[in-house]
């Protein structure tokens, strides 16, 4: 190991041979890390490595700080410390996937002498803006420091090649580790461990002080106010339901609104709190949640950092886990039914029909797999004669390598961490339209027959994925920067776009294949002193079209707007919390639920499904009512005065296997009574069903 010039490659070398000897025998990982560090500090070299990582020091301390502490100094990290350098940049979905484990680290060991230290290095124009970087921090709530290296004078004196990267640094400024890509950092932790054990005579632990992003003047937090309304920050998407009320997601805030088109808000859905827990819309918890898309009168969420897809039901004022483990997923076909299902970073929704049997589809552009993926309400028919299961879902396009690849074989064409996704008409055929944000490109799929194709922006080559700019054109002579949202505009033929990273809208003619910039006028009457131009944007994100008007979320404004598509004319909307129904319909009552779980042989019958009555404890019936086949996994029975106490819930219900129908009679207790929910569960086996 012992050499006169130590650099990046000398370092991926060395950790290299470490990894692939774990590979070869995992059993020996505890051996092989304890010998790599002994063999480290054995070197006859030690002046090399230490002058490379002081070099990358020095490089580091010139940066612009953007996350700070009070009195705090960056030159101070680096004494008697374990030091992890990440480069990662904002855009990037799989530096994205990495931060958790990261703000994990963060949380676990910053106390016991590890610094964390987030050097911010873009891809795009927009990324290399302070304000920017800073405003992406704030949406994750970073709790470690971070540099903006906007020229890549860093990334490129180490000679980083992909985003993420990690460097572990010794108290002793000898170079640890180096990890390239995600399936590398994500074991970063791992190998800290022996770190701290290897250095635990020579590293400083730190008080329990933990960084806080500088909030914005007129944030509670910030000010110590109590009494101000809550604030929600950093809209990601929106939804126009059936009944014409408008559901937005709160990325930032890790919560929706649902309310009225003039801004009344109905309810709040969320406890603010990152997480995934089920339940009613005041304990539920969702991390990033981002697009929507209604059906059958509920609400189904692209959890992007939970890497699920959730389901709000307004009548029941629940929020359920349809798809996903809650865990980052590596699987590129699928197949696996609802939660059994893992996926990665799902960011938009769209609902449509297979153009062979018309039965409904819910379909998900899966960022994190650079993939579109499929959930089958029903048995469904869908191209190259693939049969999508109910419940099921799975990759119905790209084949999981990032680029930017065309194909007649939806399967075999390329998405690179793709966005948006709309339904629309192009050459009177119904297609989709994908804002495909890492190519900075719209794709176009045919629902025919899945043909994959460019309708503008990118590059004719498949493996340039840095093909942006500004430039309205047709074809690939049109240019975005990182588009994030698409929609339909059916009566003028017109697809909107928000073309994120160049804070703009932007439009394609479908007779002519043309885009151009979209520019709206400000007549908002209502705006107070400081505020803003509502024509002017920062980081446009989802939109969507009801009637002859079209909302924006504007992300970084943490604003949503409304345009008239008629007049081209653009206000803030603005939201009114003081009559929200929160609390109003649960008032001295108690919410009842049923599951009925069945094998997967097994199907309720469509019509005259069955019955069902809840009883209290002397027998005397409570409430009853009607079952019906198209009612959700765990279906709201009634509403039950709070005084009541549920003894038992009996049923008759009619399965079929097939054509063979059987009709099934029983009882069950309570898996659950409190003073706001009781719940039900019928479980049917399928020799149950044989022998009845």
């Amino acid at each position: 190991m012992d050499t006169t010039n130590f650099n990046t490659d000398s370092f991926r070398d060395i950790t290299f041979d470490l990894l692939s000897g774990i590979a070869n025998d995992p059993s020996k990982l505890d051996e092989f890390a304890r010998a790599y560090l002994t063999k480290l500090h054995e070197r006859t070299d030690g002046d090399n490595l230490r002058k490379y990582t002081r070099d990358i020091y020095e490089k580091i301390l010139a940066l612009q700080m953007i996350h700070v502490n009070p009195g705090f100094q960056l030159k101070d990290t680096f004494h008697e410390k374990i030091v992890i350098a990440y480069f990662w940049t904002f855009s990037n979905i799989h530096s994205s996937h990495m931060m958790p484990k990261l703000i994990g680290i963060d949380k676990r060991y910053s106390t016991a002498g590890v610094t964390i230290i987030g050097i911010h290095s873009p891809k795009y124009e927009h990324e290399k803006n302070k304000a920017n970087v800073r405003h992406a921090m704030e949406e994750q709530s970073l709790p470690f420091n971070v540099v903006n290296d906007s020229s890549l004078s860093v990334w490129k004196h180490v000679g980083c090649q992909i985003w993420p990267t990690v460097l572990v640094f010794g108290p002793d400024a000898i170079p640890i580790f180096i990890f390239e890509g995600e399936n590398h950092v994500q074991h970063t932790e791992t190998f800290l461990a022996f770190a701290l054990a290897y250095y635990k005579s020579s590293v400083r632990a730190s008080p329990n002080i933990s960084a806080a992003i500088k909030m914005s003047p007129d944030d509670p937090a910030a000010s110590g106010a109590t009494s101000k309304p809550a604030k929600f920050t950093y809209p990601s998407h929106l939804c126009i339901t059936s009944s014409g009320q408008m559901c937005i997601s709160y990325a930032g805030s890790n919560q929706l609104i649902l309310c009225e088109i003039d801004g009344k808000v109905l309810e709040v859905v969320g406890n603010g709190h990152p997480g995934m827990a089920d339940g009613d819309i005041s304990q539920v918890e969702f991390d990033s949640p981002r697009g929507m898309a209604e059906y059958n009168s509920c609400i189904y969420i692209a959890d992007t950092n939970n890497h699920a897809i959730r389901v709000f039901d307004p009548n029941s004022r629940r929020v359920l886990t349809l798809i996903g483990t809650g865990r980052l997923g590596t699987d590129k076909v699928g197949g696996l039914k609802r939660s059994q299902q893992p996926i990665a970073s799902p960011w938009d929704l769209c609902i449509t029909e297979s153009p062979f049997d018309h039965k409904t589809v819910l379909l998900i552009s899966m960022a994190g797999q650079h993939q579109i993926w499929a959930y089958a309400f029903e048995e469904t028919q869908w191209w190259n004669n693939l049969t999508l299961q109910k419940n099921a879902c799975l990759a119905i396009i790209g084949s999981g390598e990032e680029g930017n690849r065309n194909d007649p074989e939806p399967m075999s064409a390329t998405l690179a961490a793709p966005r948006g996704i709309c339904n629309g008409i192009m050459n009177g055929q119904p297609v989709l339209f994908i804002a495909d944000s890492n190519s900075s490109s719209i794709r176009v799929v045919t629902l025919q027959n899945g043909n994959v194709s460019n309708l503008i922006g990118g590059d004719a080559d498949p493996t340039n994925l840095s093909a942006f700019g500004d430039l309205d054109g047709s074809g690939f002579n049109a240019k975005f920067q990182y588009p994030l949202g698409v929609a339909f505009h059916y009566p003028s033929s017109q697809l909107y776009i928000t073309d994120t990273y160049n804070n703009k809208l932007k439009r394609v003619d479908m007779t002519t294949l043309t885009c151009s910039s979209y520019f709206v006028t400000d007549i908002d009457t209502k705006k107070q002193r400081g505020e803003s131009n509502s024509a002017k944007f920062n980081e446009p994100q989802g939109i969507t079209i009801f009637d002859h008007f079209m909302f924006i979320a504007d992300k970084n404004n943490s604003h949503v707007k409304r345009i008239d598509l008629d007049k081209g004319t653009i206000v803030r909307c603005r939201f009114n919390l003081s009559e929200t129904l929160n609390e109003e319909r649960t008032f001295g009552s108690k919410q009842a639920y049923l599951t009925i779980t069945l094998p997967d042989t097994l199907q309720l019958r469509e019509t005259n499904t069955g019955t069902w009555s809840i009883e209290d404890e002397d027998g005397f019936k409570i409430c009853d009512g009607e079952l019906a086949s198209s009612m959700s996994d765990q279906m709201l029975l009634d509403y039950i005065p709070r005084e009541k106490q549920a003894a038992r819930l009996k049923y008759e219900v009619v399965v079929c296997e097939g054509e063979k129908c059987t009709m099934m009679s029983g009882e069950v207790q309570p898996v659950n009574q409190t003073d706001s929910i009781i719940e039900f569960n019928i479980k049917i086996e399928q020799e149950e069903a044989n022998t009845s």
